[in-house]
């Protein structure tokens, strides 16, 4: 998910209001990759403009959204562009979350609320739909062909069938700001919503029941969420910006959750999951234009030191086979 949105979301918050916002400014952007089993740098590319969203495609490429409409695909092995296409006109509220809920295809939220199909093979839009007022996150089902809307007007939680893109089920409104969504694929049971509001509240959906449990209360605001593959562990960020420092939760079961709160450096904005390891990375922002990484052991609360890294956070994500974690930042 991709960090600034969460932070334009806070601020929307505070302010009662449940517009997007169109900003003006653009700054160049960056991707770095980190080599998990040393977390030293082992890739950059720089000089993308108005980036806000970043996506694995397996391990060998990864995807990146920007503010002008632009889909570019990198290779992963040596960090050089592959291609880029248009997939929409520039908007400064659009291209925010992107996901692959089936190979080859990505859903990107586009200008003005929709989401667009993209067939990455082909360079193409190949559709363009609306699922609720105002989606504001994306997440994709590890185990089939579903993916969720996140809805920042009216409360929602919509599940989406990828195969034709009908919208098939949607949740009562919740009753506090959804800023991130995770499905686990322990169970194939749980959709997993963190919340902006100061309770930290986290929802359980029933994908059986499509039922929102009463949400556990994680005590400080939420940014990101991200379930662990396969296993009943999942975490969530803390920014805490009235604060020197935030916080993790990592958190065990999906409702009433035993939680680990572990302090971050810095302002935790996002989260992902590696593959093959027990790591959660964190992704951070330090002030000064210096975003930082940490990367935290759910079995035992360890954590490395923060890696710095220049820019302000926009996304973090790993590639499927563990070896490399992928970080969007920019000059702003």
């Amino acid at each position: 998910m991709v960090a600034v949105r969460r932070l334009a979301t806070l601020v929307l918050l505070a302010a009662a209001c449940h517009q997007p916002v169109e900003y003006s400014t653009t700054a160049a952007s960056g991707v770095i990759k980190l080599r998990v089993v040393d977390n030293t740098v082992a890739g950059e590319v720089s000089g993308i403009d108005d980036s806000r969203a970043l996506a694995s495609l397996g391990s060998e490429s990864f995807l990146v959204c920007t503010g002008s409409g632009q889909l570019h695909r990198f290779s992963s092995p040596d960090m050089s562009l592959d291609t880029s296409f248009a997939i929409g006109p520039s908007s400064g509220s659009g291209y925010a979350d992107i996901i692959l809920p089936k190979p080859g295809v990505a859903y990107v939220i586009g200008a003005a609320g929709r989401i667009l199909e993209v067939n990455v093979g082909m360079g193409a839009v190949v559709d363009e739909i609306t699922v609720g007022p105002l989606p504001v996150g994306l997440c994709a089902s590890p185990v089939s062909q579903l993916f969720y809307v996140v809805d920042g007007s009216d409360g929602r939680i919509r599940e989406v069938d990828s195969a034709d893109n009908t919208v098939l089920r949607s949740t009562e409104p919740l009753d506090e700001p959804a800023v991130e969504a995770t499905v686990e694929s322990h169970q194939d049971r749980y959709l997993l919503v963190a919340c902006a509001d100061d309770a930290g509240s986290v929802y359980a959906v029933d994908l059986a029941t499509f039922y929102v449990s009463d949400a556990a209360e994680l005590g400080s605001v939420c940014s990101g969420a991200q379930a662990f593959p396969a296993e009943s562990i999942w975490a969530a960020t803390h920014p805490n910006w009235y604060g020197s420092t935030g916080s993790v939760s990592v958190c065990a079961n999906f409702t009433q959750p035993d939680v680990m709160v572990l302090p971050i450096a810095g302002h935790p904005v996002d989260v992902c999951s590696v593959p093959g390891t027990t790591l959660f990375y964190v992704l951070s922002y330090m002030g000064d234009g210096i975003s930082a990484v940490t990367a935290v052991d759910f079995i035992t609360g360890g954590k490395t030191d923060p890696i710095p890294l220049d820019g302000f956070p926009w996304d973090i994500t790993s590639h499927a086979n563990g070896e490399y974690v992928l970080v969007l930042t920019s000059e702003i």
